[in-house]
């Protein structure tokens, strides 16, 4: 069953009792409701409904408030953390309450009622903390968890990690960097852990092995010190009918301290024979099976988190996804020193330190009646992992690539440009699957031409998007190639702006 009924605070409420794909359906749009209420006591055919409809992840229910069965309070596990409410009737006054609550909230901050499906990690921590700030749930505070994969989780990451939103890399980058742009700040220090250099898991296993041939069947003695007549050797060899007997002069050691001390132990490996003082420390990753010796594993601090109100502004804002990418990729850079690159660049070029060609690519989406879309962190991914060696940058709905192209011995520069050309319409054809129904994506390309006095018209130019693209490639029919399809030649000519 799914339907939607008004409740007494007039606001429009989705119920439904099984599973159902919202997100694909075309019968119930984002606008034609405002609450979702799952009406199902089955706590693992609910949390089968959660993992694609819930505030976080799916794209027309995100931020709106959302409620189950009264029955199944106390029983949803890190499920909790993304439900607002317990109750059989969505007219009860606690719930109309915070519905009201939510809802107001919201339209006071900004925080838009849709958003885009989610293909990124980056993109998906974003949506998260929006949704907690949604629900003003300022602290984030790792919790203890034998069953969380780092042994320390913040319960509602921990919830959609084990639904494979994100991997732990992405996780702790994305902290860090949230933390030094002043977005997060850490409150306390919770604990140091250490975890797997491979899938960074924290349970280990701490294995003492033989250091000649790595196996862990080891024997562990004492080692007897004889005052008398100064010899060492492990305890076995003073074993003489129940008494200690010294090896070497044959005299029984009776008080400790006095005859003799245990001033050492001793191993002796099972398999090779090998004696040794040290053992090697190993571990055993029980997750990923992998063998690391101990001081190869990766230390990561854990700490109780609070977002800042700058943050708070920050990830609210549209443009948050462009700012974390300049803590991911080493070539992205803001628009305003991207413009700065290029006059410099430009400069250069006219004061004849530069010989060759300044180039600017742009790619832009639109959708089916002709308007730019706005800039999607995934746009921003791929262009800049197909650029690694070019400035990339973003604004006024444009995702810009740089390129210098230098002319000496040995180099085309017509070939270095139509290989530029050729690369952008391979970032087009990636670009696909981002589309929505109707969109396409384009690019064209800009060189810098003429003298001095048309630098300012090359960059003002950069603002506005060709009528005639160089080529396109679109959510329906794929590419529509305009240039060669040949592949891309590599060259190192193609310069890092």
């Amino acid at each position: 069953m799914i339907t939607i009924q008004n409740n007494d605070g007039d606001r429009r409420v989705l119920l439904l009792d099984s599973p159902f794909a919202l997100d694909e359906s075309p019968d119930f749009p984002e606008y034609l409701f405002d609450v979702v209420f799952i009406a199902n006591e089955s706590v693992e055919e609910t949390k089968t409904i959660l993992n694609s409809i819930n505030p976080v992840t799916s794209t027309k229910c995100c931020y709106k408030p959302l409620f189950v069965a009264a029955s199944l309070k106390g029983k949803m596990g890190n499920y909790d953390e993304i439900i607002d409410g317990y109750s059989d009737n969505w007219n009860d006054m606690e719930v109309l309450t915070t519905i009201e609550n939510i809802i107001n909230y919201n339209t006071l901050i900004g925080l838009a009622a849709t958003e885009d499906p989610i293909m990124s990690s980056n993109q998906f921590f974003i949506r998260l903390t929006r949704y907690l700030i949604s629900r003003k749930k300022t602290v984030l505070e790792p919790k203890l968890d034998v069953t969380a994969s780092t042994g320390y989780a913040i319960p509602v990451f921990d919830l959609f990690y084990r639904l494979g939103q994100y991997d732990l890399s992405d996780y702790f980058v994305f902290l860090q960097s949230m933390a030094e742009k002043g977005l997060f700040r850490s409150t306390k220090f919770v604990n140091k852990v250490f975890l797997c250099p491979k899938c960074l898991h924290s349970h280990l296993l701490y294995i003492k092995t033989c250091p000649k041939c790595g196996q862990s069947s080891v024997q562990t003695e004492e080692v007897i010190h004889h005052f008398r007549c100064a010899n060492v050797s492990p305890e076995h060899t003073y074993n003489f009918g129940g008494q200690l007997r010294c090896p070497k002069c044959h005299k029984i050691l009776r008080h400790i301290g006095m005859d003799y001390d245990r001033p050492a132990v001793i191993h002796t490996c099972n398999t090779c024979g090998n004696t040794f003082i040290e053992p090697k420390s190993q571990t055993l990753c029980t997750s990923c099976q992998e063998l690391h010796d101990e001081e190869e594993l990766i230390p990561q601090d854990f700490n109780v988190y609070e977002i800042t109100s700058e943050g708070k502004q920050s990830i609210i804002s549209p443009n948050i996804g462009f700012t974390i990418y300049t803590e991911f990729y080493d070539n992205y850079i803001e628009y305003n020193r991207f413009v700065s690159r290029i006059r410099l660049l430009a400069e250069q070029k006219f004061s004849g330190n530069i010989e060759g060609d300044l180039l600017v690519g742009k790619i832009w989406i639109l959708n089916e009646k002709g308007e730019t879309m706005p800039i999607r962190p995934e746009e921003i991914e791929l262009v800049c992992l197909y650029f690694p060696n070019n400035k990339v940058s973003a604004a006024n709905n444009i995702t810009y690539v740089g390129s210098v192209i230098r002319e000496h011995k040995g180099v085309d520069t017509e070939e270095e440009i139509i290989n530029f050309q050729v690369m952008m319409s391979e970032t087009l054809r990636a670009s696909v699957p981002i589309l929505k129904p109707g969109e396409t994506i384009c690019y064209s390309y800009m060189k810098l031409q003429g003298n001095q006095s048309t630098v300012n018209d090359f960059i003002k130019e950069m603002d506005y998007i060709s009528p005639t693209p160089d080529d396109t490639a679109s959510s329906a029919s794929g590419t529509k190639a305009s240039k060669a399809n040949e592949p891309v030649a590599e060259n190192d000519e193609i310069e890092d702006m």
